[in-house]
């Protein structure tokens, strides 16, 4: 309660500081080398369309601080840890609307848009975020794609572009659909999307509503004793923005609508046996006020129901407000910060808040810091799930984590980034599954305090050297310190020490060949590399292209117990006009 009272004051004296000493900020001008993200804190923007991306989740993967556990290719179902935490610990947002399941962080990364919707992804480390962004829509253009491959494969894709007076509007519908890659993993998949945008004058409307409806056999998904499960999945997003400009004021409001239906089977040969029924319900506002582009101020409300037939009925409410200071340059000196409380069901008061520190050495050589204090709540299935091997816990605290991180970002010139970082991570009341004999059922609890430490690298440079144009590398360091009165842990401890990236483009006779090398070290289970290939050559108004995911059929485990996606290659053919 002490360290929410004094957040508040911060809070609420640091802009009488800012008004008060009446400092004059100037614009922020950087080598274009650094890129469009945090100028305090690292970070990766991943655009899918220069990997090979079976799904729009599963780019971000090629960040070297993602570890993505995928049970199943082309985004059926993945779960995001970023430097060590768990998938329920990060936060997910589309266009910057958080899109996080209550029911459980396994539903987080499913994205109710199809791949070509999508802009770029933006992973901001220290704060735990992803940030899905996506393409505005234009005013005519069509987009036609097939693909076919191995397992079965089937992929169809149509995307139109048209304009109703002064909005631009797009439609999207994809549908996937394999035997899948191993027996009990196969899927049908489709995704609708709708995308309008109206801007005049800088004030701008937008709306936003995709959809996906995913049923695939869920082979080991949850439980290795059931390599027979199966589940249905449908979600619907919708999200309406007005945003107004008054100088010096900018003001945007959204509110949104996110709804997620789960039929989960144990044995889809004897559906009679166990089957569970749950409907999540998220439903919210956003309210930011701009002040001359320097100051900010936002409040938001949201509402999160489940009716499930294990889980049972649940509600909860939050509101809260933020506010601080944009990163802004004073000559060498760059400075941001944001602090905020929130109002969140049975915990009440949570604060947050962020800190960032620069310093330009030079005009091409810049040191960093940021701070982010976190919190997490506990989802449904945490709090009371009921299975016989695993149990819920309506006791459980919310888990809180201080993370800090100091770097440095070089870019002599725009076609050349080198940016380290050192992080560390105080997390205490940590949320995990755990046990003390193998034969247990897995029990949610509260473990107690972690420490995250780790190093990571990232570095990019543009070349005409031959046949290769671009080569890029990242590489991510992270050790926990095991602090744990359980003998066995589902997810905290199982973690990636080591990740390391590579990705080149190359371009011969008008072919552009892109091709990714991952290496990871997981903890406690082998080492693994996995090479990932796509081709492409433009005929006229065709694109032809040959896409491969572990093209050496390596075999590893990115989950105990669970085999990892073997070679998949895949044949396509785009028409665009």
């Amino acid at each position: 309660m002490k360290k929410s009272i004094f957040t508040a004051g911060i809070i609420l004296f640091f802009p009488s500081i800012c008004f008060g000493q009446a400092i004059e900020l100037e614009p922020i001008t950087i080598n274009k080398g650094f890129g469009a993200g945090s100028l305090t804190q690292s970070f990766d923007i991943v655009n899918p369309q220069d990997f090979v991306a079976f799904s729009s989740e599963e780019a971000v993967d090629y960040s070297s601080s993602v570890d993505l556990r995928r049970r199943s290719p082309f985004g059926i179902q993945q779960d995001l840890s970023l430097r060590g935490s768990i998938f329920e610990d990060n936060t997910v947002s589309l266009e910057s609307v958080k899109i996080n399941d209550p029911q459980t962080g396994h539903f987080s990364l499913e994205l109710p848009f199809a791949t070509v919707d999508l802009e770029e992804i933006d992973v901001l480390k220290n704060s735990q975020s992803v940030n899905f962004i996506l393409k505005k829509p234009k005013s005519k253009g069509a987009l036609f794609k097939i693909y076919f491959g191995q397992h079965a494969l089937w992929e169809e894709l149509m995307s139109l572009n048209f304009s109703l007076g002064q909005i631009n509007n797009r439609i999207s519908i994809e549908h996937k659909s394999s035997s899948g890659g191993r027996a009990d993993t196969d899927f049908d998949v489709y995704n609708f999307s709708f995308h309008s945008l109206r801007e005049k004058d800088g004030d701008d409307t937008e709306f936003i509503f995709g959809s996906t409806k995913r049923d695939f056999g869920a082979d080991s998904f949850y439980a290795v004793t059931y390599p027979q499960e199966e589940e249905h999945i449908s979600q619907q997003f919708f999200s309406l923005r007005q945003g107004l400009s008054y100088e010096p004021l900018k003001w945007d409001n959204t509110v949104y609508l996110r709804r997620h239906t789960d039929k989960y089977i144990l044995n889809r040969h004897n559906p009679a046996a166990y089957t569970n029924f749950h409907t999540t319900y998220v439903y919210g506002l956003n309210s930011n006020f701009d002040f001359s582009n320097d100051m900010f101020f936002a409040l938001e409300a949201a509402d999160e129901k489940i009716t499930s037939t294990n889980l049972a009925r649940h509600e909860r409410f939050k509101k809260g407000f933020s506010l601080g200071l944009k990163e802004k340059r004073m000559k060498n000196f760059i400075f941001g910060f944001k602090g905020g409380l929130d109002y969140y069901g049975s915990w009440k008061n949570l604060d947050n808040s962020y800190l960032g520190l620069g310093y330009f050495l030079r005009d091409d050589l810049k040191l960093r810091f940021s701070f982010n204090r976190l919190w997490r709540a506990p989802s449904f299935t945490e709090l009371y799930y009921t299975s016989p091997s695993n149990i819920g816990n309506s006791n459980l605290k919310v888990q809180r984590s201080n993370n800090f991180e100091l770097g440095a970002d070089f870019s002599p010139r725009e076609s050349l980034v080198l940016s380290p970082s050192v992080f560390f991570r105080d997390q205490y009341d940590t949320i995990d599954w755990v046990k003390n004999k193998s034969s247990d059922p897995w029990q949610a609890e509260n473990v107690g305090n972690i420490k995250a430490y780790g190093f990571d690298f990232y570095s990019e440079a543009k070349t005409d050297f031959y046949l290769l144009k671009k080569i890029g590398l990242g590489y991510t360091y992270l050790t926990l310190d095991k602090n744990s009165p359980y003998a066995f842990s589902k997810y905290v401890f199982d973690y990636n020490r080591h990740k390391l990236v590579n990705n080149f483009v190359f371009e011969l006779a008008g072919i552009s060949l892109d091709m990714a090398v991952n290496f990871s070290k997981p903890l406690e289970r082998k080492k693994y590399t996995t090479v990932d290939l796509k081709a492409q050559k433009k005929i006229r108004s065709f694109n032809v292209s040959l896409e491969g995911i572990n093209i050496f059929n390596k075999n590893y485990q990115e989950m105990a117990d669970i085999e990892g996606v073997g070679r998949w290659y895949k044949i396509g053919v785009e028409y665009q006009f």
